[in-house]
């Protein structure tokens, strides 16, 4: 098979396969069950850098060698009527997030709008996931995260930023829901993963190498590199706004969670064994504390499609809005299978043998 060369496996089983594979290195079942539902959500909304192509090293390995606690010990630092401080513990991102956006949407149920901070985390997966968790409570919901420094800011070549995403998830009629879920860098750092698996060169504008310059090889992260600031380098092409966002994820995030932020955080990730140096930011807010909901929704739709039936330019067929195609896509992988590339099923495969556990099913 080649790189770029996939195989349809069924949500379940993958799901299965990555609960297995957690509980198997000491998470209980219940966590376990939610990082499957993340990981797999990523890869079902076509997210594949953010899915289960980062089960192992990102987080069954770093809890075999002790860098993420298997079983962490929450602590709820603060808690207000609207807001929540939870201390993670070094556990896994995934299980602290979910926990803090459902305290987010409660707290929000009975007062209109709550926020909630978790620090001394590790890597949460995609940030739409939480966001998406208030579209079921008739809610818009907030995400966002700091991260390694994987990014220079704008006019620098040290990285001091993460990708930093932001999301949004504001529910619709009968249009899928708008969910904005981005990077504040120009890609994510999956994105250089993802190409690097499949041979790929990197388009101009998503990285430079360690002295500032351009770079096309994805592996420029191995030695060094950086990727850029949402609209790339310098300001002509709005680089300084994407900077402006990562600082203010890692503001909202590590600044007001009281975790690990700046130069201590650049610090920490030189460190062998840094422990939970991520901290994330959840918001929900309830619609019908400022208007009636049927009338948004009717409202939204009618936005989302103004959008959606203007004209495309030549050689597009169509104008999408945010979450479209991911929603699209959720449609199509939900019945016809996931799709994973080869570099990805080998590794789960070998995961598999390591762990002792079945590999996972195949529809084809």
């Amino acid at each position: 098979m080649s790189p770029t060369d996939t195989v349809r496996v069924p949500e379940a089983g993958l799901k299965n396969f990555v609960e297995r594979s957690l509980t198997t290195v000491g998470v209980d079942a219940e966590p376990a069950r939610i990082v499957g539902e993340v990981l797999v959500a990523a890869d079902r909304r076509g997210i594949e850098s953010h899915g289960v192509a980062r089960l192992r090293w990102f987080y069954v390995d770093r809890i075999r060698n002790g860098r993420i606690a298997a079983r962490p010990a929450y602590e709820v630092v603060r808690e207000t009527p609207t807001s929540l401080l939870l201390d993670a513990g070094n556990g896994l991102g995934h299980p602290a997030s979910h926990l803090a956006m459902t305290r987010a949407i409660e707290k929000a149920r009975g007062r209109g709008i709550a926020f909630a901070a978790v620090r001394n985390s590790n890597h949460y997966g995609i940030a739409g996931y939480y966001a998406m968790m208030a579209l079921e409570h008739d809610m818009i919901g907030i995400c966002s995260t700091d991260s390694a420094h994987f990014a220079v800011p704008t006019f620098g070549r040290t990285p001091m930023q993460g990708t930093n995403p932001f999301a949004y998830a504001i529910p619709a009629g009968n249009e899928p829901a708008f969910v904005l879920d981005f990077a504040t860098t120009t890609v994510t750092y999956g994105k250089l993963e993802v190409y690097e698996r499949k041979g790929l060169k990197l388009k101009p504008g998503w990285a430079v190498d360690n002295e500032g310059n351009p770079a096309d090889d994805p592996a420029v992260r191995h030695g060094g590199g950086s990727l850029l600031p949402l609209g790339g380098f310098g300001t002509d092409g709005g680089g300084h706004k994407g900077y402006g966002l990562g600082a203010l994820a890692e503001i909202l995030t590590g600044v007001l969670a009281g975790g690990w932020f700046g130069t201590a955080l650049t610090v920490a990730e030189s460190l062998t064994s840094p422990s939970g140096i991520t901290s994330h930011f959840f918001g929900a807010i309830r619609i019908d504390a400022m208007r009636d909901i049927a009338d948004f929704k009717r409202d939204m739709d009618r936005e989302l499609r103004t959008f959606k039936d203007s004209a495309p330019v030549p050689g597009q067929g169509r104008v999408y809005v945010a979450g479209e195609i991911e929603h699209e896509n959720e449609i199509a992988f939900r019945r016809d299978g996931i799709p994973l590339i080869a570099p990805v099923i080998a590794d789960l495969d070998q995961l598999a043998e390591d762990l002792g556990i079945e590999p996972v099913p195949r529809l084809s």
